[in-house]
């Protein structure tokens, strides 16, 4: 079922279903079990709380129920449990931004027995399909810290890409730590779901085709494989006396001059860069043009998205 008309009542949100899995309201039975894993100094390692004292679960308890009678709602709180058994397992949030927003995030905690058995991520694909088929939002994100190994992987199983990486964004009991920030519009799950490969692997591109650098002359570019943020490694080749135009990109580039000389720059900025060198430019830079005084080839490195040529 597909809506965009937000639900308002917990009463109003049947249980959600996964393969394994139900997600359904907290009860108050179900104290005991959220402060067995609440108290746990491991599962709350990575966590900016914990481990709770009696009272700080039963605040955050409390704080669930207040959120089950808020109208409009602006915070889900599902409690995990096993679809044959109904054994508790842990417990999933989706907060909006802001009422009515169509931009949310997750957290999610469960007890250490139920670790590596795959049923964070699914619960969390299955609070996004809640998020963008029931709620028509557009898009769910999720941090976690750059150590925590097992919840990166609980993000990108259930559809999530690595967005970011934040220096010493979050405050974790008295101490600034980096964080990862994960997302997932809703017009990517289905593709980031299978294209998922966790695996370290040897890319290849085959045969890979060398096609025309936009209208500049000369200048082929050998897709390579992508990185991170819709970047890319590629190869350039110039022919001598091929030009490419002053341009800026949105992220870093870094250059590998594999062969030949290449000059960059303008007027009394040029440099003469030989094989071997590595160039390197920021973000929001502005570089080039790009001469080749012979023939030359380049292995670019872009992070981001590629952005604006000049002339």
């Amino acid at each position: 079922m597909s809506s965009n008309t937000p639900v308002k009542s917990l009463e109003t949100v049947p249980p959600l279903r996964s393969p394994r899995l139900i997600l359904r309201p907290l009860l108050e039975a179900d104290f005991d079990h959220v402060h067995a894993y609440s108290s746990d100094t491991e599962v709350v390692k990575f966590m900016q709380w914990g481990p709770n004292t009696v009272e700080q679960t039963r605040n955050f308890m409390n704080a669930c129920f207040a959120n089950q009678k808020t109208d409009p709602r602006v915070t889900y709180d599902f409690a995990v449990v096993l679809a044959d058994t109904a054994e508790f397992v842990g417990s999933i949030t989706l907060r909006l931004l802001k009422e009515g927003s169509p931009l949310g995030e997750i957290g999610y905690c469960y007890s250490r027995a139920s670790w590596g058995q795959g049923y964070a991520s699914e619960a969390a694909e299955a609070v996004m399909r809640f998020a963008f088929d029931q709620l028509g939002m557009q898009k769910v994100s999720a941090t976690c810290d750059p150590l925590n190994f097992g919840s990166a992987k609980v993000l990108q199983k259930a559809g999530m890409k690595l967005e970011g990486f934040l220096r010493k964004h979050i405050n974790m009991k008295g101490q600034w730590r980096d964080t990862l920030l994960f997302g997932c519009a809703r017009e990517d799950l289905e593709r980031n779901l299978a294209e998922l490969n966790l695996s370290q692997r040897r890319l290849s591109p085959g045969e890979p085709a060398a096609k025309p650098l936009r209208e500049f002359e000369e200048v082929t570019v050998t897709h390579l494989t992508d990185l991170f943020a819709g970047g890319a490694l590629d190869k350039i080749s110039m022919k001598a006396g091929a030009l490419i135009s002053a341009h800026t990109h949105i992220l870093d580039e870094s250059a590998y001059i594999i062969s030949g000389t290449l000059q960059s720059g303008e007027d009394d900025k040029q440099k003469i860069y030989e094989a071997g060198s590595i160039v390197f430019t920021p973000g929001a830079v502005r570089q080039g043009p790009h001469l080749a005084l012979t023939d030359v080839e380049l292995l670019i490195m872009r992070q981001g998205p590629i952005g604006v040529f000049e002339g």
